[in-house]
């Protein structure tokens, strides 16, 4: 099977991965899908402190297979730069004399580890070329409960022994031992998971700080820096040639258009055509936003894909992650631009989307509320892993602060990083905002403030304020007749929402246990 942007990291080269790179690091090997850059990591005096695996922007650039970074200090082993560094990637350092490994800080590019197989690699698709991996069918049922649409959270994978790294926890692989390093508050035990039985309770040992060193209470300070960065972002990518953004209705993909106007002209923006509703009003915006603005606009007619597509997708992401982006694998491998296409993916947590109105107040999250605002299954193994997941955290940290690290970690590690592997491309999209320093900088400013919703049209009004005039989502004039059904349903409270996509989860659950009853 094709394994593009797939890498692995062993004692020995795996024999089975034909044409990709093998270079040896501190004792292990590091093999690399042939499209897959490998940037090296020096302190002031040449010496060579690490290695990164994948794409980074740094300084305004796009880094390339071979590139050095030159860092001035380091904490524990890493860069003291690893806060700006934007794009997917896996950086790997010594620490103790032991090779260790933290994700970029989205975890974009996943990491996947197996302490029986003494590997970690970027799906368990790729472990499967070392050893056939056992399937946890009843794990993998718990987290998914029968939906079309899933994604396992909580560092869970469907395969026995078989755990995945989420972002703000390091990894060490003499002894797989697992560490939450951000916020620094708790030091985990192995967690050396062989489905939900074997994960260890991990127990707070240092004062809790979700801020940074930015002062959070000026805000046209901190929404001025996040845009600076963004569009500093958006130019390493387009000076590198990596030109086109995908173009909707929505807040996020527009910020990227926001953070281009010096360089839109050199811009194509794209938006994918379909016969939903959701995507012809995606359609109607975004061609009515390239018509006042003179942009290189063109739509992409989606291609329905065959069932082998889809089952390649799964195995891919080793069956982590489904839902609307599969369907776009033949559009994507189709309309395949050759270049990293810029996503809006992080642009949202600009605006606390697990949020309910009041959490700004809400003193404690139930195990509950966690999985019912991400539309998780509510069992035993999801409450326990839930549980274990809070647990990391002091008992005094805010339900705010906890639902956005959770966006962090539980929605972007686990579904847009496995996502990641899943088109059959070589570039991999790339978000302009997925850096450290950009999610610090949000968890600096008050919940008080996030829960008002004011970031958002405070950085387009440092990047594009005239974007603002078109309302996100929603048609103007007399073309709302045309979209009534999305009207009425932005007018619903997000909790009511919420309950119905519980109901219909529910549903589909029960007739697909229905269906399969009847074929046995």
């Amino acid at each position: 099977m094709h394994l593009p942007k797939q890498y692995l990291i062993t004692k020995q080269p795996v024999s089975a991965l034909s044409g990709w790179r093998n270079i040896e690091y501190l004792g292990w090997c590091l093999s690399l899908a042939k499209e897959v850059p490998l940037v090296t990591v020096e302190d002031l005096d040449g010496n060579s402190i690490g290695r990164i695996v994948g794409w980074v922007i740094w300084q305004g650039k796009l880094l390339q297979d071979g590139d050095v970074i030159q860092s001035t200090n380091q904490t524990d082993g890493v860069a003291v730069e690893y806060d700006a560094f934007c794009g997917r990637f896996v950086y790997l350092y010594a620490l103790h004399q032991q090779l260790a490994v933290i994700t970029d800080a989205g975890g974009m590019m996943s990491l996947v580890y197996s302490a029986e197989l003494e590997a970690a690699a970027s799906t368990p698709a790729v472990l499967q070329l070392i050893q056939e991996l056992r399937f946890d069918q009843l794990t993998f049922d718990a987290l998914t409960a029968g939906s079309p649409k899933k994604w396992l959270p909580f560092g869970v994978t469907p395969y026995h022994g078989v755990a995945r790294l989420l972002p703000n926890h390091r990894l060490t692989l003499s002894d797989w031992r697992v560490e939450r390093i951000y916020p620094y508050s708790v030091s985990a035990s192995n967690r050396n998971i062989d489905s939900i039985d074997s994960m260890d309770s991990i127990h707070s040992s240092a004062p809790y700080s979700c801020a940074s060193l930015i002062d959070g209470s000026d805000i046209d300070n901190v929404t001025g820096m996040i845009a600076g960065w963004v569009k500093q972002n958006v130019a390493a990518l387009v000076h590198a040639g990596h030109n086109v953004a995908h173009l909707t209705g929505g807040v996020d993909s527009r910020m990227i258009l926001a953070a281009s106007r010096d360089l839109c002209d050199q811009m194509r923006f794209q938006t994918v055509s379909a016969d939903d509703v959701g995507t012809r009003l995606d359609n109607h915006i975004a061609g009515r936003i390239a018509k006042k603005f003179g942009l290189n606009y063109s739509t992409l007619q989606f291609q329905q894909p065959t069932d082998e597509e889809v089952h390649a997708w799964r195995q891919r992401t080793g069956y982590c992650v489904e839902d609307a982006v599969t369907q776009l694998c033949t559009t994507a491998r189709i309309h395949n631009n050759h270049c990293h296409e810029m996503t809006g993916t992080c642009g949202e947590a600009l605006k606390s989307p697990y949020w309910y109105p009041g959490d700004e107040n809400l003193a404690t999250l139930t195990t509950q509320g966690l999985l019912r605002r991400f539309e998780f299954p509510e069992n035993d193994i999801t409450t326990r892993l839930a549980e274990a997941w809070i647990a990391e955290f002091p008992a005094d940290i805010s339900a705010g602060n906890l639902l956005d690290l959770a966006y962090i970690e539980l929605r972007l590690g686990c579904w847009a990083g496995p996502s990641m592997f899943g088109h059959d491309i070589s570039f991999p999209s790339i978000s302009p905002f997925n850096s450290a320093r950009y999610y610090r900088a949000i968890l600096s400013v008050s919940e008080q403030v996030r829960a008002k919703g004011d970031l958002i049209p405070a950085v387009y009004r440092h990047l594009w304020p005239e974007l603002l005039d078109t309302p996100f989502n929603r048609a103007t004039g007399f073309a709302k007749l045309l979209f009534l059904s999305e009207e009425i349903r932005r007018m619903l409270p997000v909790e009511f929402k919420d309950q119905i996509k519980r109901i219909r989860s529910a549903l589909h659950a029960r007739k697909t246990r229905s269906s399969q009853r009847a074929q046995v």
